[in-house]
């Protein structure tokens, strides 16, 4: 649907309405599924283990985003994002 030049070679899966991008220079990015454009909720880098190029796909499972690199295993909470931001309540 679009094209985003500054995404390296890399794995992705998708989950509530969100791909999981990890580049192979150890970029994890959330990107929002719309077809409108290509819109970044969300990047970080992975910590500095290893030196090789990072292939593995990330997995969602149980509200946890797993990330795997070398012999190392990252697991983020994620489930904060499925859930939609309250935004007060009119019966107080």
């Amino acid at each position: 649907m679009y094209y985003e030049r500054r995404l390296d070679k890399g794995s992705l899966t998708y989950a509530d309405g969100h791909f999981y991008i990890l580049s192979e220079k150890r970029k994890m990015s959330l990107v929002k599924a719309i077809p409108e454009a290509y819109e970044v909720v969300s990047e970080f880098p992975l910590p500095r283990r290893g030196e090789s190029l990072s292939w593995a796909h990330p997995v969602v499972c149980g509200g946890v985003l797993y990330i795997r690199h070398e012999d190392f295993l990252y697991a983020y909470d994620i489930r904060a994002l499925a859930q939609p931001a309250e935004t007060g309540s009119a019966d107080r």
